[in-house]
């Protein structure tokens, strides 16, 4: 696969560099006085400096939590996952959603957490036991509201 570029706002440069580098763990490529390129493992974000942001946080909904429509992040290997949350929960990070089972013993029970960066953008990191439901699909179920939490 080829990496991904994403680019998204942000309202300061000097927290968003903190909060990618020493929390999400990414290296920085090039810098400039408006943007910062992330290497986001093994793929390219880069933030943005604008004067404002848009307020997206209150319009989604899965599998009853209140999820943002704009969100990005990354599908971790099963360990990985458990060891990035085990890593953010000894930091104290506050979670936008707490990490848990969305979707427990449907097609497309997956491992979660939500959490925010500085300037509010959603950052989504989920994990499948199986990486081969990433994409898979199952007629009727996948979406019903389950509830399972992670120990």
């Amino acid at each position: 696969m080829r990496p991904f570029h994403l680019a998204f706002p942000v309202l300061n440069l000097d927290d968003t560099e903190e909060f990618y580098v020493k929390v999400i763990g990414c290296s920085i490529g090039r810098r400039t006085p408006q943007s910062i390129n992330f290497n986001f493992y093994g793929h390219q974000i880069v933030a943005h400096l604008v004067n404002s942001m848009t307020d997206n946080s209150t319009n989604g909904h899965v599998d009853g939590k209140q999820v943002p429509p704009f969100h990005f992040g990354l599908v971790m290997d099963w360990v990985d996952w458990n060891c990035f949350k085990d890593d953010l929960i000894e930091k104290n990070i506050s979670f936008r959603i707490k990490p848990h089972i969305r979707y427990p013993g449907k097609v497309g029970e997956q491992a979660t957490m939500f959490l925010d960066d500085p300037s509010g953008n959603a950052l989504e990191f989920k994990s499948f036991r199986d990486d081969d439901r990433l994409f898979a699909t199952s007629k009727g179920g996948e979406n019903e509201i389950g509830g399972g939490v992670l120990d």
